[in-house]
């Protein structure tokens, strides 16, 4: 039996970060994936740290306005073009993955593809490794802590009680790449909030990946709730906006689809917290990590996989991982982050909660005083905002 001082579970953003710093602080680590890569949005954070900034850049499609439209087809388009660090990239995740998994790997990591663990190792109460099949031979590994980042559904989250399913905060969103999307504007990723049925904080969108055969990737979200309620399939939003409203008749009245709509489920919560335990912290969409109006998580993925390995480096000096010593993962993330994940909710019950709202929002922004402009605009609104 192999022993390690830290396996981390999952090589998406936030397994690939945690070992990436953890390496670095000259931590001994095992990286894990059930997936061969490469396999199948937009980010900045510590890709410069982890020497992959460039890579990342030269990527995918680079965007600096937003555009957001009503039940009435009623639009606006903020410009982020005067306030350079509100941009972003969108790339296909299996491209961008693999850049940060190779960054990782370059980095000190030592990694294990088609590796699923299947169960965690548990003895007196602490978490000592993991139990998975590696190319379908059974294999136990020991080590002093894990790091649980298989996303959402990761069973190990489950297994250690951490993971809230609380399906009042559980979305699905599905997505298909389209060519000859029409009207779109390459610089412009799009939110569309075009019927009650979304409520709250639903959408479709739009985000152009280029402008040669017009490709973009198209998509939905949807609260549980209003899921159950609309009556639909997450395949059927795509020709139902296409067919009742006049912005989904642009987009997508000539597009074709390009392979097959894909989709999944994204819990949210309230608050991240708790997300350690003896001998182990979550990570990412383990942790609860994504966005709870918005769904993203790739950065903030990112940003515990940093945090969770600085809290983890010194536990490990120290020699103690108790979830007592490990809730410092918590607090920092917590005081990170928790102001974001505050105006996320208010942003789904106050400002996106109805179709009605989301007009009224979309009127006073373009009523604001130097509008279009995306940093005058949000900074009106009470605070900035980074897409």
């Amino acid at each position: 039996m192999n022993k390690r001082q830290v396996i981390v579970i999952g090589a998406g953003p936030g397994g690939s970060s945690a070992s990436f710093h953890l390496a670095k602080a000259g931590v001994d680590v095992l990286m894990v994936d059930k997936e061969t890569w490469p396999r199948d949005k937009a980010i900045f954070p510590i890709c410069k740290e982890m020497g992959i900034y460039d890579e990342v850049m030269a990527a995918g499609n680079h965007f600096n306005k937003m555009l957001f439209s009503d039940c009435n087809d009623d639009y606006m388009v903020l410009d982020a073009t005067t306030t350079p660090t509100h941009t972003g990239i969108i790339t296909r995740r299996y491209v961008v993955d693999d850049i940060v998994r190779r960054g990782a790997i370059n980095g000190g990591v030592d990694f294990m593809e088609d590796f699923e663990v299947v169960d965690l190792i548990i003895e007196r109460g602490y978490v000592k490794g993991v139990r998975g099949l590696y190319r379908n031979k059974r294999v136990d590994i020991r080590a002093d802590a894990v790091v649980v980042a298989n996303g959402s559904h990761s069973m190990q989250a489950r297994q250690l009680g951490v993971f809230n399913e609380d399906p009042d905060l559980a979305w699905y969103a599905a997505r298909g790449y389209y060519e000859n999307v029409g009207g779109m504007d390459i610089k412009a990723v799009e939110f569309h909030y075009p019927h009650e049925m979304f409520m709250p904080a639903g959408y479709m969108w739009i985000f152009p990946e280029n402008e040669e055969n017009n490709v973009a990737n198209v998509g939905v979200y949807i609260m549980s709730e209003s899921l159950r309620k609309s009556g639909m399939r997450l395949e059927d939003f795509f020709p139902w906006w296409r067919d009742n409203t006049k912005l989904g008749k642009e987009r997508l009245g000539n597009a074709r689809l390009l392979g097959e709509i894909k989709g999944w489920k994204i819990a949210t919560c309230r608050k991240v917290s708790d997300n350690a335990v003896n001998g182990a912290i979550m990570v990412g969409d383990a942790g609860n990590g994504a966005e709870n109006s918005g769904g993203g998580g790739y950065s903030w993925a990112m940003i515990m996989g940093k945090i969770g390995a600085q809290v983890l480096t010194q536990a490990l000096k120290e020699g103690d991982v108790s979830k007592e010593r490990l809730q410092e993962y918590n607090r920092l993330y917590q005081a990170d982050q928790g102001a974001f994940y505050e105006a996320q909710w208010q942003q789904r019950e106050v400002m996106l909660n109805t179709s009605e709202n989301v007009t009224n929002f979309i009127q006073a922004a373009k009523s604001t005083p130097g509008y279009p402009d995306l940093g005058k605009v949000f900074g009106a609104f009470g605070g900035g905002f980074d897409s």
